[in-house]
């Protein structure tokens, strides 16, 4: 048998005795694969359903914080609107039906107009996405009864309502929205054309004053001068049908209306009062436009 040379031996007994050693026993540390985090399922907004009556509301005791879907129905016999006004930090509900009796203007400046949904006619329903900060609200019906023109909330259409974060609860997110509307002083940038179906619109307050989107629905044949003639002298029955909106948002606040469109002719209105114009509805400044939905 012929012998190795030197050196073939040598490297033959390092290999044998380094795949011996304890090191080379031990297997190389793997690289580690990055964890990816599932995405996390969308929060769906939260519903409340708010009835109004002659002259009351039934709603829930509590509403949760963020976005909320806002749905109004009306078992009375006159049309309702449901107004959010959030008081100031410090006001109480009592100090507000105080300033109430010097006047709509010292009441207002104690609360946020955090928006609500739009009149509508005995037997319908409306509904609006608000976003409501936790504290302590009231909820109010301004419109006036037509046989006395006095206002729901003198007769009793007034509550307070508590907004309340949920602990450690994620926000749901705002919805999507086909169109922007913003509101000014006072005007409405909203399309004199709109699709029929049903659309959702976010609403955004640009002005310096509270404003509203309410929506009428013109009754056949009726136009816009109809309208503002029967909304100076209410006399006999309206040439409209209060069909929702959004009700008043301070400036730089949003809401989303979301409605389904028959064809026809439909007016948007704000009859917020201005206190820069001695207390005149903003749309007899200018704030309503005819819209056709086809």
């Amino acid at each position: 048998m012929k012998k190795l040379p030197l050196i073939v031996a040598s490297v033959l007994i390092l290999t044998i005795l380094a795949a011996c050693s304890p090191a080379a026993s031990t297997s190389a540390p793997q690289a580690t694969a990055p964890q990816i985090e599932p995405t996390p399922e969308p929060v769906a907004i939260p519903e409340i359903t708010i009835d109004s009556a002659d002259y009351s509301y039934t709603v829930p005791s509590t509403i949760p914080a963020g976005w909320v879907r806002v749905t109004l129905t009306n078992s009375g016999a006159e049309p309702h609107h449901v107004q959010f006004l959030r008081l100031n930090d410090g006001v109480t509900y009592e100090q507000f039906q105080e300033a109430m009796a010097l006047g709509e203007g010292p009441a207002l400046a104690l609360v946020q107009q955090m928006g609500g949904v739009g009149a509508i006619a005995p037997t319908g329903s409306a509904q609006a996405v608000l976003n409501l900060t936790a504290g302590d609200y009231l909820i109010l019906c301004f419109i006036p009864s037509p046989s006395d023109h006095v206002p729901h909330l003198a007769k009793g259409m007034i509550q307070p309502v508590k907004v309340e974060a949920a602990p450690s609860s994620p926000l749901a997110q705002e919805p999507s929205a086909a169109l922007t509307v913003q509101l000014a002083d006072f005007t409405f940038n909203i399309p004199e054309t709109l699709p029929a179906g049903e659309t959702v619109i976010k609403v955004v307050n640009q002005g310096k004053e509270a404003h509203e989107l309410n929506l009428l629905r013109l009754a056949e044949g009726k136009t816009l001068a109809d309208a503002m003639a029967y909304l100076s002298d209410p006399l006999g029955p309206p040439p409209f049908l209060p069909v929702g909106g959004i009700n008043g948002l301070n400036p730089g606040l949003a809401g989303y209306l979301e409605y389904d469109f028959a064809p026809g002719k439909y007016i948007a209105i704000c009859n917020i009062p201005s206190p820069a114009a001695q207390g005149m509805a903003h749309s007899q400044l200018g704030m309503v436009k005819e819209i056709t939905v086809q």
